[in-house]
């Protein structure tokens, strides 16, 4: 299984704007204050349903600090209020704190305290209100300054397709569901944020299911399909102790306990081959994220694109990142007729005929454009069975008639029933 990463920085960034508004006058004091009007803009795209509104912002809180780390000031701003104006001392250095989206607020008499800040979600896509986001700048405040402060997503973005040019002929693939392991339940805004042990991550990750992955199953050509997004918080586990040549060297013995933390990808995909077909779990694909082969860093407000490649039956090892244990092998072909192929009867007789064979699901043709000329002929009627691989008889007159039943691919197999009326 190849794929192939593409790391796109600084995703669809949001903005808070703060636009400091001076009075200008003919001599200005190194502790004059000045009048600062903060606002904060958001664009409102359209997004698919299911899918966070990636620029939504519902609250915010901002907090200031002065030179010494103390703070000048701690709002919370909510119920849609996107602006706010106070009182800062000219010719100072400020860090400007905020935190978006947490649903409650966020207050620190000190800068030291923002390293303890933690933000935890319920569930895995808790983001009806937008996506937990912070910002940490610092300014020199002067006089007629602009000041524009980015706020960053505290979720990585995971966009993934499929490429099934590689496949054999045979080979039929298609996804039903993709989650994120070892999905971190936390985040910490304004430090590097990771799982610590097991209990850090959701027992069932940020997870698409049924139609929610139909994209992965559409082509668009060339064998590629469109793509889905997952949505995890930061997980910066940092790179690999030993070098990884290739990607089925990315995995961890079953005693290391970094295959508890490090967060990856689970696809369970519906399998069908002429030998192999998946049973109700299905063929199971794993691998671990990471900036590249040797890293399992998730950075926060990344976008990282994600190609799974599956070559020849897809089925390249027998592991934990190619899980076959939900596979069952397909049986032979076989193919049988049912009483017989050569039938003799009285008008009155109810005379069933049918064909058995494997696999049930090959395409079959019970003959119908025969029993139809029959009937006209007035040798028999006939009824369907449900499962259209048979028919019971009604001899209505006498004569001979014909009945032409055949399976196609894989059984290519097929009966000629000769059904004799005889005179009464």
């Amino acid at each position: 299984m190849g794929r192939t990463r593409r790391l796109q920085h600084n995703f669809l960034m949001a903005y808070i704007c703060l636009s400091a508004i001076y009075a200008i006058t003919s001599c200005i004091r190194e502790n004059d204050s000045t009048e600062v009007e903060i606002r904060f803009h958001s664009a409102l795209p359209e997004v698919r349903s299911g899918y966070p509104d990636e620029n939504l912002i519902t609250d915010i809180s901002l907090l200031i600090f002065d030179e010494t780390g103390a703070a000048e000031e701690c709002i919370f701003l909510d119920n849609g209020l996107k602006h706010y104006t106070t009182k800062l001392v000219t010719d100072k250095t400020y860090r400007f704190c905020a935190c978006a989206n947490f649903g409650y607020p966020v207050y620190a008499d000190h800068i030291d305290e923002l390293q303890e800040i933690t933000y935890r979600a319920a569930y895995p896509d808790e983001y009806r209100d937008g996506i937990p986001m912070s910002a940490e700048e610092e300014i020199f405040v002067s006089d007629g300054t602009a000041l524009d402060i980015s706020l960053k997503r505290l979720m990585a973005k995971i966009s993934l397709r499929m490429d099934r040019s590689l496949l054999d002929e045979d080979v039929e693939m298609n996804v039903r569901s993709a989650r994120i392991g070892n999905c971190p339940r936390y985040v910490t805004p304004f430090r590097d944020s990771r799982n610590g042990n097991a209990d850090d991550s959701f027992p069932l990750g940020f997870s698409l299911d049924d139609v929610q992955t139909a994209d992965l199953n559409f082509g668009i050509g060339n064998g590629l399909s469109k793509e889905v997004s997952l949505y995890m918080f930061e997980n910066m586990q940092g790179r690999s102790d030993m070098h990884i040549g290739k990607d089925s060297e990315k995995v961890f013995d079953t005693d290391d306990h970094r295959k508890d933390l490090c967060s990856y990808i689970e696809l369970e995909i519906e399998y069908m081959s002429d030998t192999r077909k998946s049973g109700e779990e299905g063929l199971i694909y794993r691998f671990y994220l990471g900036e590249d082969r040797n890293s399992f860093d998730v950075r926060r407000n990344t976008h990282y694109h994600i190609t799974v490649t599956p070559e020849n039956d897809g089925l390249s090892e027998n592991s934990w990142r190619v899980d076959q244990s939900g596979l069952e092998d397909m049986p032979d072909p076989s193919f049988r007729a049912f009483p017989s192929d050569y039938i003799r009867g009285d008008i009155g007789d109810k005379i069933h005929i049918w064909c058995e064979f494997t696999p049930e699901d090959a395409p079959f043709d019970p003959g119908i454009s025969y029993m139809e000329d029959d009937k006209a002929e007035g040798i028999y009627d006939y009824i369907l069975d449900e499962d259209g691989h048979g028919a019971v008889l009604t001899l209505t007159g006498p004569g001979r008639g014909l009945i032409y039943m055949e399976a196609g691919e894989p059984v290519n197999d097929a009966a000629l029933f000769i059904i004799e009326v005889n005179q009464p």
